[in-house]
């Protein structure tokens, strides 16, 4: 609908009505997204409602831009987020926790007797192969979910299944393919210290983690949210089997074994054949 004597500065502008959707010369309330319309013949008065619209959901953390995200950046955030619940070791306090982690798998990798011995439990143990395919599968699915492309009353649901998508893969790794081979003794033979793979298990095997674990593998939690974290509670067969976490702590663990997972894949695996070795 166009005025004749329209002017951009003053309180009538020009608009354009395509269809159902009407395209105004400029914003006419900045920030503002949702009105009341009264129409009436010749006649269309918005009204910019007093409260914004907002998302019935707790934030949610930014997806990494790049292809080749920083993952030492990424794992001493999650290690913060973790302070008080994971003991501190050389591997939480590192300013390269990624790099220091691949590091050292190629140090052992590097050894004639490690490689040998890996190699031959590999060969016995196809399922290490295969979980972490699945599970890169997975998240990748999981990734190109859209929650804030869902009604807006099911954003909340739609978010939680975003991060379950996420979390419920990784953390059934855990204590399964992943731990046993890093728990191995695919590693016996191993010359100089290792203290890094050491810091590894405890944290694949920290009690927080296993109780949160169990309870992802059983379908045995809950979910409450303030409207700007949550809280998962994990719960067990008895009380002192339960433990609660925040949501930006259960994510913090999944972004901590996905990075073991990744490591394993880079050093061990992929330059691997997928065939008899």
């Amino acid at each position: 609908m166009d005025e004749p004597g329209d002017t951009a500065d003053g309180p009538i502008f020009s608009a354009t009505k395509t269809g159902a959707v009407v395209e105004f010369t400029r914003d006419p309330h900045p920030g503002t997204d949702r009105y009341l319309v009264i129409e009436a013949p010749g006649l269309l008065v918005l009204f910019p409602e007093e409260k914004p619209r907002q998302d019935p959901v707790e934030s949610l953390p930014s997806e990494p831009s790049s292809d080749r995200p920083d993952r030492d950046a990424q794992l001493r955030h999650a290690f913060g987020v973790l302070r008080n619940r994971v003991p501190a070791s050389a591997w939480t306090s590192s300013l390269h926790p990624y790099t220091n982690l691949t590091d050292d798998f190629c140090r052992l990798q590097g050894q004639t007797a490690v490689r040998e011995d890996v190699s031959a439990y590999l060969l016995a143990n196809s399922s290490v192969r295969s979980a972490i395919e699945m599970l890169f599968t997975s998240i990748a699915m999981s990734a190109r979910a859209d929650w804030r492309a869902a009604p807006e009353s099911m954003r909340g649901v739609v978010a939680r299944g975003w991060f379950l998508g996420r979390w419920v893969p990784t953390f059934l790794v855990l204590d399964g393919p992943i731990q046993r081979f890093l728990t191995s003794q695919a590693f016996r033979r191993q010359k100089g210290p290792a203290e890094l793979l050491r810091a590894v298990r405890a944290f694949l095997s920290n009690r927080d983690f296993m109780l949160l674990r169990h309870a992802f593998a059983h379908w045995s939690f809950s979910w409450s949210t303030d409207g700007v974290d949550s809280e998962i509670v994990a719960i067990g067969r008895s009380p002192s089997e339960e433990v609660r976490v925040s949501r930006s702590e259960a994510d913090a663990f999944h972004i901590i074994t996905f990075a073991v997972v990744e490591a394993i894949h880079d050093v061990f695996l992929e330059s691997r054949p997928t065939g008899p070795l």
